[in-house]
């Protein structure tokens, strides 16, 4: 039999991201040679009201555009069956993920941003004064968007299209950080963190204990908005990933071991 080769060969990546969105990574981790575990600290569930989303989706032909800054806000307009929207309406995505959920539904992508955040969809949306948006948010989504659309006279609506809860992976992960059985640690997101730690506490893991149980594991944020939650927690980067895409993530996977000493 032919031994499995790659970049992360012999390695145990941690994933924390919802498990609707973890197989992707995984996969693209595991192709690198990497022992993946699928640790969702975070899960989906729908807003505590819908009624505002609701009336939304149903006024869907007033708006210019409609942005999407995750997968999981398309998923929860495509329950609705709003995707496509009216021709008219043109369609933002903040990544490539979350581009090819639009497409998976049946949508179509008029706007995807070289640099895959919010900062990057407002440097390319600029003539937009008067113009209608929608955008279906987490519930603890930032309103950098929202904010920056708005000093551009632009008319921004934005709604709970569903929440971030705490996921099943807290229990799932805390042992193979006790027996210093995880390399790295992948974070999509400030909450993927913040539930993990949230959740350590609840099994009787002070703070302090859950920042030395990180000690030696590489320590990968996607994004700088993860990252700066990373430093908040007083715990080191490893690295960052350039961008969302899986094949900067696995580099930043890769890049960050080397950093840690762990290659």
């Amino acid at each position: 039999m032919t031994e499995p080769t790659g970049r992360l060969q012999g390695k145990r990546i941690a994933v924390t991201r919802a498990a609707e969105r973890a197989e992707g990574l995984a996969s693209a981790l595991r192709n690198q040679g990497a022992d993946v575990l699928v640790c969702p600290t975070i899960a989906y569930a729908p807003p505590d009201d819908p009624t505002p989303l609701e009336a939304a989706l149903e006024r869907l032909a007033g708006y210019d555009w409609i942005i999407f800054t995750s997968a999981a806000a398309v998923d929860a307009l495509a329950t609705y069956q709003a995707l496509p929207p009216p021709l008219h309406v043109r369609v933002a995505a903040v990544g490539k993920a979350t581009a090819a959920a639009i497409e998976s539904h049946g949508g179509r992508v008029d706007l995807l941003p070289a640099q895959q955040n919010a900062e990057g969809l407002l440097a390319e949306l600029r003539n937009v004064a008067g113009q209608r948006f929608l955008l279906p948010v987490s519930d603890i989504a930032r309103d950098t968007l929202a904010v920056g659309l708005r000093a551009r006279e632009a008319f921004v609506d934005v709604v709970t299209a569903y929440r971030t809860v705490p996921g099943p992976g807290v229990r799932d992960l805390i042992d193979p950080l006790c027996r210093r059985a995880i390399d790295a640690v992948v974070f999509s997101s400030p909450s993927t963190l913040r539930h993990l730690i949230d959740g350590m506490e609840q099994f009787g893991i002070d703070r302090s204990v859950a920042r030395a149980l990180f000690d030696g594991v590489a320590l990968i944020a996607i994004g700088p908005t993860t990252a700066q939650a990373l430093r908040d927690e007083g715990l080191p980067i490893a690295a960052q990933a350039p961008s969302p895409a899986l094949e900067g993530v696995v580099e930043a996977v890769c890049v960050g071991l080397e950093a840690r000493g762990k290659r």
